[in-house]
């Protein structure tokens, strides 16, 4: 299976300026984890995830630090996101997920944005008998079926 097949698009996406209260909002709303940042000709220059938008928000217990000032999606984003290609294979994709513990993958084709993967997207192949974990087995430990290929 393709990543192509079960990506999200159009995909919900942002610009480096966006205030990152608004892109909380639009996460939340969407009920979705991470949302990709673009430039002006939608060129995917990073990701913006729920962990991104808490971290440093939120004391630890003790600390006396004032939370950070920081305001728009560009100065909070992941430069340089993991991204896939719409040919991707789906357990392959799934198999960088879990090693890198990311919730969303964003999918571009020659570095435009054309699609994110999200574990709700591979969730949903799974719950449909699409998707099973001797599939991701395969691929994570380099087992290939002679009849798959």
């Amino acid at each position: 299976m393709k990543v192509r097949d079960i990506m999200s698009h159009p995909v919900i996406r942002i610009g480096p300026d966006t205030p990152v209260t608004d892109a909380a909002a639009l996460l939340v709303e969407h009920g979705i984890s991470a949302l990709p940042v673009v430039d002006d000709t939608q060129r995917l220059i990073g990701i913006l995830s729920e962990a991104d938008l808490v971290a440093g928000r939120i004391p630890a217990h003790g600390d006396q630090q004032p939370p950070p000032t920081t305001s728009r999606a560009g100065q909070l984003m992941t430069d340089s996101p993991i991204t896939r290609e719409p040919d991707s294979d789906v357990a392959d994709v799934v198999h960088t997920m879990l090693d890198h513990r990311l919730r969303a993958i964003p999918i571009v084709d020659h570095g435009t944005l054309v699609g994110i993967i999200s574990r709700r997207d591979v969730l949903r192949c799974v719950a449909q008998g699409e998707l099973t974990s001797a599939d991701v087995w395969r691929h994570r430990f380099g087992l290939v079926d002679q009849d798959r290929g």
